[in-house]
């Protein structure tokens, strides 16, 4: 989604215009100003996800992988989107209605960027999902474990760069092996994968996304 679509989808120009520059100084009140302002003037949950929140940290990681912010500059813009999202979460838990499918989201053993995933279980849950998230560099057996446990009709893998990928591999060859035909749908998403989707075929995971809402679509076609 680009700059114009994400403006667009939301209503608000320029909110997340505001919310990346006030990222990319480090900002975190001017940042949460920029979301209480949009939400006061109306803007939907899922509008702040999927059109500020979302686009803003591809921006930031264009200006990393361009060299023309620091690794310190980005992970200041994530943990504050992080703290963005989490003041939401109250208001996104009132709101919705669960009860329905589970997903199980972790980041495989050695990953620690989490945001994508996080932003998954939230839309899921605005969609009226359950979700669990265990969050970044979880180990492969306890992994299974929890799969084993929890039984959900969903695991979604994340991995931010290429050599996270064996792990990945590795977490999807223990869940396929350790519950055999009780394995869930397994998606796999995260930077490493925009670039050529077949990795997920590649590594044995069902099917792979951009991005957190063509995620959610993906699984309420395949769960109607």
């Amino acid at each position: 989604m680009d700059a114009a679509a994400a403006e667009q989808d939301t209503g608000v120009p320029g909110v997340r215009d505001r919310f990346v520059a006030a990222l990319l100084a480090g900002d975190r009140r001017a940042a949460f100003a920029v979301v209480d302002e949009a939400l006061e003037a109306g803007t939907h949950l899922r509008d702040l996800y999927l059109g500020v929140f979302q686009p803003a940290l591809r921006e930031v990681g264009r200006l990393w992988e361009s060299n023309r912010i620091t690794v310190a500059d980005e992970h200041l813009a994530t943990a504050i989107t992080q703290a963005a999202m989490a003041r939401l979460y109250e208001r996104l838990f009132a709101t919705s209605e669960t009860g329905g499918r589970l997903l199980l989201a972790a980041c495989a053993d050695s990953e620690r960027h989490e945001v994508g995933l996080r932003m998954l279980c939230d839309v899921l849950e605005m969609e009226g999902w359950d979700t669990v998230f265990l969050g970044p560099t979880v180990p492969i057996p306890d992994l299974v474990k929890m799969v084993r446990a929890r039984k959900p009709d969903v695991v979604a893998l994340s991995a931010s760069i290429r050599p996270h990928l064996p792990r990945v591999r590795a977490a999807v060859e223990a869940l396929r092996a350790g519950l055999g035909d009780g394995t869930p749908l397994i998606a796999v998403g995260g930077r490493a994968f925009h670039d050529d989707p077949k990795l997920a075929a590649e590594l044995g995971a069902d099917f792979t996304a951009d991005d957190a809402v063509q995620a959610a679509r993906e699984l309420k076609e395949r769960f109607p």
